[in-house]
């Protein structure tokens, strides 16, 4: 990455979940629930190793259908459970390659709505330009599965908050 590159860039995305904070929260420390949603392929294609705790890191590699295999890297900055998870974002490449110098802060916070749905705010900071483009057509894609999967899972008591 070039030095002189500015990381001004944000991208926010807001999307409404069918499932208490709690669940959304922790559908992403759970290695179990990340690698069902977080990858395109599923879990045939998609490896999360994750250690949840601040300082904590979370690794995620996916194998995409073209075969290019990308590499996350998440360290826990911050953890208020169910409200809110703060990540510093590095990208990787396949397993076992090095981390590019490319550095972002993430930001996750889960606000219920008292029916039993959260609002979950993403932001994606301290992007260039370059990479603002494409991490906001990911992230799109990537909250789309997220809430397809938690309310898939969800059954029908949860998701109304009634017994």
């Amino acid at each position: 990455m070039n030095e002189t590159t500015e990381k001004t860039e944000t991208v926010r995305i807001v999307r409404s979940i069918k499932a208490p904070a709690e669940k959304v929260y922790e559908a992403f420390l759970d290695p179990e629930q990340l690698v069902q949603w977080i990858g395109p392929g599923g879990p045939g294609a998609t490896r999360v190793e994750a250690e949840a705790t601040v300082g904590g890191v979370i690794d995620i590699w996916v194998a995409k259908e073209e075969g290019e295999k990308l590499h996350f890297h998440w360290e826990i900055a911050e953890m208020d459970p169910p409200n809110r998870l703060v990540f510093d974002f590095a990208f990787g490449g396949p397993i076992g390659s090095e981390l590019t110098d490319e550095r972002s802060r993430l930001t996750f916070e889960f606000r219920e709505d008292g029916t039993g749905s959260t609002e979950l705010t993403l932001v994606h900071d301290r992007l260039s330009t370059e990479v603002a483009a494409n991490v906001t057509s990911g992230w799109t894609t990537i909250t789309d599965r997220l809430t397809d999967y938690l309310e898939a899972k969800a059954p029908s008591n949860e998701v109304t908050g009634k017994d």
